[in-house]
């Protein structure tokens, strides 16, 4: 049995080129349902529904049949406070739809084989609902716990993250306090590089180099956040490097290829406020106590840069990966 995991997308900002698509848009046949949350939204803060599609293809690239193929894909998660995943379809029947402890999902689909120079290729549409400054989920902070713990590149129980911490809130009188305190700090440390030696690091390696690509803005924020004691997660997804979506509208461009656009940012969660977004690389964070904005660019996968997982019994199989917007 052969065990291979396929990152879902190469970090780093999203400065590639912009690569097009004319294949005709494929509506796929079968609904799952997806949990759904409460809506509250202000006349200031319009609703934004957008479409994306995923592809995954699993092809034998061996001079020998591939058997007993599982593929597990991460899927858009359904649990953000600015965006919600409100109808998803797939062409192809999945087995199990797991949600691990940071509310992540993940579809387990089985293919009994493929024959030599064989492929499948699973295909899922999203219909998403976002609105920039939050308010579309309940935050549940029932299992908080993930959140305030170090973990693999968020070192916060480190010391030199604990002394920053506490040197610059030392005179901070609440958590929107600290938050800013944080945001200021990482916005002067910090220099975006997308050569940096230690980049992908996490967030000990973006402290004392004090330069890096997205995940290490990400990550040292989030650090600083959980050892002030105030819970704060990464988030992977894309983001138009020019704020408005602009880059996505592409007119009598019905799908629009998301390589090149893959982001990190992150969330931070104040009692009374909730999650609040936060782009550390782009310098967008909360005003005083009140939300901040990602505007119409921002599409948020999940909360862990989960791979593509692929197990089978063979030789050799090839995983491609490839995102859409689709302009309707």
């Amino acid at each position: 049995m052969f065990t291979h995991h396929y990152k879902s997308m190469l970090f780093g900002f999203a400065f590639a080129l912009l690569f097009l698509c004319t294949t005709p848009y494929a509506i796929a046949t079968n609904l799952t349902t997806v949990p759904q949350t409460q809506t509250s939204h202000s006349a200031n803060s319009p609703l934004i529904t957008k479409y994306v599609q995923v592809k995954v293809k699993v092809a034998n690239q061996s001079s020998k049949p591939a058997t007993d193929i599982n593929v597990q894909i991460p899927l858009i998660s359904a649990n953000s406070p600015y965006q919600q995943t409100y109808d998803e379809k797939f062409n192809y029947d999945y087995e199990t739809i797991s949600v691990d402890k940071l509310g992540n999902r993940m579809a387990a689909f089985n293919i009994d084989s493929l024959d030599v120079g064989q492929a499948k290729t699973i295909v899922i549409d999203y219909a998403l609902k976002i609105k920039p400054d939050g308010g579309l989920v309940n935050n549940d902070m029932t299992n908080i716990k993930p959140f305030l713990q170090a973990s693999e590149k968020i070192e916060s129980n480190h010391p030199e993250i604990i002394a920053v911490t506490n040197k610059i809130n030392a005179n901070a009188g609440n958590d929107v306090d600290k938050v800013k305190n944080i945001s200021d700090f990482v916005n002067a440390h910090m220099k975006y590089n997308l050569n940096a030696p230690g980049s992908n690091q996490g967030a000990l390696s973006a402290l004392r180099s004090g330069e890096g690509v997205c995940e290490d803005f990400a990550a040292l924020f989030v650090a600083l956040c959980r050892a002030a004691d105030i819970p704060a997660r990464p988030v992977n997804g894309y983001a138009d490097p020019k704020l408005t979506g602009e880059s996505w509208n592409k007119e009598n461009t019905p799908l629009v290829s998301l390589k090149g656009y893959r982001h990190c940012w992150a969330e931070v969660y104040v009692d009374g406020k909730g999650w609040l977004a936060v782009d550390p690389t782009f310098k967008i964070y909360p005003e005083s106590d009140s939300t901040s904005s990602l505007t119409q660019s921002h599409i948020a996968q999940n909360y862990c840069d989960s791979p593509v997982k692929l197990t089978y019994q063979g030789e050799k199989l090839a995983v491609g990966w490839g995102n859409l917007l689709v302009n309707k």
